[in-house]
């Protein structure tokens, strides 16, 4: 019989905590173009690396996070990431990937939402090891759009504060649930490394 694998009890974890001021957040609110939102995608469903908009699992907009000249706001969450990662999930981690680079989700409409689903798949989304996102937006401006996750109980409160960075395990079955009034934004995106083994 061989023996048992060395097993991480921390594998399930998701990581959150206050990590940008509100000043900071709204930093990055003021450097958002309204003229780049575009309607948010599925990978996959249309064929494999290939995303499209299927707005019964996903409706919402985004537009591709603006980085200062300093790497704000990305060198803070890469930074935040890695020390997370050092105590908890301790994978391979090699970065942010020029080809899967992190976005601004915008959930502003009624029923605006992201049904069940993991964030590792096929081509360029295969080596994502760590998901992210980021509260732009504090809970108390909008009803509805919660991020959840499968079989993790977290507070509301815990993770709707405004400058909250949550990560989890790109393989971690999550949601965020329909709006219902008012608007949430956030950073989301991935940190990449080899494959899992």
């Amino acid at each position: 019989m061989p023996s048992a694998p060395l097993r991480n009890s921390r594998t399930a974890s998701v990581y959150v905590n206050q990590v940008f001021s509100e000043e900071e957040c709204d930093r990055i609110l003021a450097s958002l173009d309204e003229d780049k939102w575009e309607e948010a995608m599925v990978g996959g469903i249309a064929g494999k690396g290939v995303f499209s908009v299927q707005k019964d699992y996903r409706s919402n907009y985004q537009q591709t996070v603006p980085v200062a000249n300093d790497g704000f706001p990305l060198n803070r969450i890469g930074q935040e990431i890695s020390t997370a990662n050092s105590s908890l999930w301790r994978f391979d981690l090699d970065g942010f990937a020029e080809d899967d680079l992190p976005w601004v989700m915008n959930y502003c409409r009624v029923g605006d939402h992201n049904n069940w689903h993991v964030d590792v798949g096929q081509a360029a989304t295969a080596s994502r090891k760590l998901g992210f996102s980021l509260q732009l937006t504090d809970g108390t401006e909008y009803e509805g759009g919660d991020l959840a996750f499968h079989r993790i109980r977290k507070e509301r409160g815990e993770l709707t504060r405004k400058g909250t960075l949550v990560v989890f395990p790109a393989f971690w079955l999550h949601k965020v649930a329909p709006m219902i009034a008012g608007h949430r934004k956030s950073v989301v995106g991935w940190v990449h490394g080899p494959s899992f083994r």
